[in-house]
C-alpha cells in the first residue's frame, strides 16, 4: 500500500465544507508580508497584514510579487510566494498529549514548509494536499510549486514521501526532488535539483 494514509486523510479534507464548522481555532500569525495578500474566511475576504492571526479554514490567495510568511503556534513557518493559494485546513499541537497534525492545501502557486515543535512529536501527521499529489511530511524543510514546466517538490532537510494513485517517491537527500506532471503519472525518479534550479525554486518564495 503507497501510504494509503496520506490518501484517506486527502479525501477527507478535500470532501470537506469549511462554512459547515462551528469554530475554528487560531493556529498562526502573518509574521512578514510583501505586497497584497488576503484570506477568505466565512464567505468575507479580508486583506492581511502583519500581525494577522489565521485561523483554520482559512484560504490564503496572494497576488503579484507578493510574499507571506506565515508563522504557526510550534513555530512551523510557511513562506508563500506570488499567485498562490494555500488552505489551513488543520493545525493542532499539544505537546502535553504528544500530539501533532497539520493538514493544509496547495492548490496553486509555490511555497516553503519548515517544521517547528510539530515535527518533533511521536508520528505527527502532516501533509500537504497539491494538485499532482500528497506530500507526507516528517520533521523537515521542503519546497513545492512550479519549476521548468512542471510541479516540483525540493527536499531541503529531513525526509518526505511524495504520493499519488499511481506511485510514491521517498526522498532524504538534502537537494534532491521529484517532477510531477499529473494524477496519471507516478512521481518522477528522485535526482539532485543542482544550485540553479533550487536557487530559482527558493527566490520564488524569498523575502
Amino acid at each position: 500500500m503507497r501510504n494509503l494514509l496520506f490518501f484517506l486523510v486527502a479525501v477527507i479534507f478535500m470532501s470537506f465544507d469549511p462554512h459547515l464548522a462551528v469554530a475554528a481555532d487560531e493556529v498562526a500569525t502573518v509574521t512578514k508580508l510583501r505586497n497584497s495578500a488576503h484570506v477568505f474566511r466565512k464567505g468575507q475576504q479580508i486583506a492581511l497584514n502583519e500581525g494577522f492571526k489565521i485561523e483554520e479554514f482559512d484560504e490564503v490567495l496572494t497576488g503579484k510579487d507578493t510574499r507571506v510568511e506565515i508563522t504557526f503556534i510550534d513555530g512551523t513557518k510557511l513562506n508563500i510566494g506570488e499567485h498562490s493559494n494555500i488552505v489551513i485546513d488543520k493545525f493542532l499541537f499539544d505537546p502535553v498529549n504528544h500530539l501533532g497534525i497539520a493538514i493544509l492545501r496547495s492548490l496553486e502557486g509555490a511555497f516553503r514548509f519548515v517544521t517547528g515543535n510539530i515535527g518533533k512529536v511521536n508520528q505527527p501527521q502532516i501533509v500537504v494536499q497539491s494538485r499532482f499529489g500528497v506530500i507526507g511530511v516528517r520533521g523537515t524543510d521542503f519546497w513545492a510549486g512550479p519549476s521548468r514546466g512542471v510541479y516540483g517538490v525540493l527536499l531541503l532537510d529531513g525526509s518526505i514521501s511524495v504520493t499519488n494513485p499511481v506511485g510514491q517517491r521517498i526522498l532524504t537527500a538534502p537537494g534532491t526532488g521529484v517532477n510531477l506532471t499529473g494524477n496519471d503519472a507516478p512521481p518522477s525518479e528522485v535526482t539532485a535539483w543542482g544550485a540553479e534550479r533550487a536557487a530559482d525554486a527558493l527566490a520564488a518564495v524569498a523575502f
